[in-house]
């Protein structure tokens, strides 16, 4: 008997099979191939001739009918070349079993395919006010190295989110808003507060061009305005609010100063006073919505400000508040003492970003058709067999998650396996029409 291999390039996130003896003893197949999916038609039990399906591949004759698929002739091989819903290419091989027969039972197709977890929906939500450029306190020592000049805090911010959102343009879908708005105004009333209703860029695939091209470019020294943070946040969360909600999503807060510009507050209040509600505004995002808020301070001091109508809140510890806030966001820093990322220069920022990327890359990888028997479903990580596991939260391997109904949605990887497919990027999943 020979062994009919396949093999396809195609973007799919699971296949549904089966497989069949055509009543005479010899294998049979057909393959049916849609823009998501690959289907194995099984033939009529006792019936010598195929039943091709529209689209189906030309037989070994020419025709483009069905015709009696023998032992003897290789299936034709296809290639197929599409765009994932998670932004991925997936390698598909089919082998057939050459074990099954007309006494022994029907043979079996092993489908494997490497699949990506679906991509994060990550909004940045940036400290664009007039402190991140003034000078002299809006320039900070941003290599470490006393003897080279030093740079505006923005200067730094732009080019760590240059690097950043480059280096996860495939893996995390980015968007970005500012605060305030680049209409803000130096001045003493509301002007300075101003913050777009809509998030300057959109959260979309590959978007990195569009966030650079978006913000103000590296050399601005001419950011204008206060700290209305929660205005701020409040824009991003309503942008994630209107995205497809089974897709992970977080915030991604850098800022240099304490929340100011409260909804409603008049001078100087609008300024001096500290603006609680931002706390709040958080807490329900993650409570609610399910959207996690990291929290990144830029050179932030650990003492309580001076009562002085200056613009910054007075009597304020801005050191305590972030670290409240990185606790009410969900992802505070693994550190008894400090809890939000506090970057003392550009290198402490570059990798307090990197470490919020890596640990915001998603675990769950979507199933866009059932698996016909999804006990025998193997999922590897680096040629290693993950476990299937029950409980995500208490144990290390995979689990099914399903729509609440019966339907499974996607694979889960829970534990030290979710650690090894964000170092790995993804997995190999191997899907069984029969028990294998």
């Amino acid at each position: 008997m020979r062994i009919a291999s396949v093999s396809l390039i195609l973007a799919t996130s699971l296949l549904t099979l089966a497989c069949g003896d055509n009543g005479s003893g010899t294998e049979s197949q057909t393959t049916t191939q849609t823009a998501t999916s690959l289907t194995t038609v099984p033939l009529t039990t006792g019936d010598t001739t195929e039943a091709a399906p529209t689209g189906s591949a030309t037989d070994a004759t020419g025709g483009s009918g069905g015709a009696t698929d023998t032992a003897t002739t290789d299936t034709p091989t296809t290639d197929a070349s599409t765009t994932s819903p998670v932004g991925s290419t997936t390698e598909l091989t089919a082998t057939t079993d050459p074990s099954g027969s007309s006494t022994g039972g029907p043979p079996c197709e092993e489908i494997k395919a490497t699949l990506m977890p679906i991509p994060p929906n990550i909004m940045l939500v940036l400290d664009k006010s007039g402190s991140m450029v003034a000078n002299p306190s809006g320039l900070w020592d941003h290599d470490a190295d006393p003897n080279t000049p030093k740079i505006t805090r923005w200067n730094s911010l732009y080019q760590v989110v240059q690097l950043v959102v480059t280096d996860y343009n495939d893996s995390i879908n980015f968007g970005a808003n500012l605060f305030p708005s680049t209409a803000a105004q130096q001045k003493y009333d509301a002007s300075a507060c101003v913050v777009n209703a809509n998030v300057e860029i959109p959260v979309a695939a590959k978007n990195k061009d569009a966030i650079l091209n978006g913000i103000p470019q590296a050399g601005d020294t001419l950011l204008k305005g206060g700290t209305p943070t929660a205005s701020g946040i409040t824009a991003a969360l309503n942008h994630l609010k209107t995205l497809d909600p089974q897709v992970p999503a977080a915030i991604l807060l850098v800022t240099d100063g304490a929340a100011n510009c409260a909804m409603g507050a008049q001078p100087p209040p609008l300024f001096e006073s500290y603006d609680q509600n931002l706390h709040t505004i958080v807490q329900n995002a993650l409570a609610n919505d399910n959207i996690a808020t990291y929290v990144v301070g830029i050179d932030t001091k650990d003492v309580v400000s001076d009562n002085a109508q200056d613009g910054n809140p007075n009597a304020t510890n801005t050191y305590q508040k972030l670290n409240e806030l990185a606790v009410d966001g969900g992802k505070p820093k693994d550190d008894p003492n400090e809890k939000f990322y506090n970057a003392v220069n550009q290198i402490q920022l570059k990798a307090a970003l990197d470490a919020i990327a890596a640990d915001a890359l998603s675990c769950f990888i979507p199933l866009e058709s059932q698996p016909g028997f999804p006990d025998e479903t193997k999922v590897k990580i680096a040629m290693m067999e993950i476990p299937h596991v029950m409980d995500c939260n208490t144990e290390n391997g995979w689990v099914y998650e399903d729509d609440g109904m019966g339907l499974y949605t996607g694979i889960r990887l829970c534990g030290t396996a979710c650690d090894k497919l964000k170092m790995e990027k993804a997995a190999d999943v191997e899907f069984y029409c029969s028990a294998g």
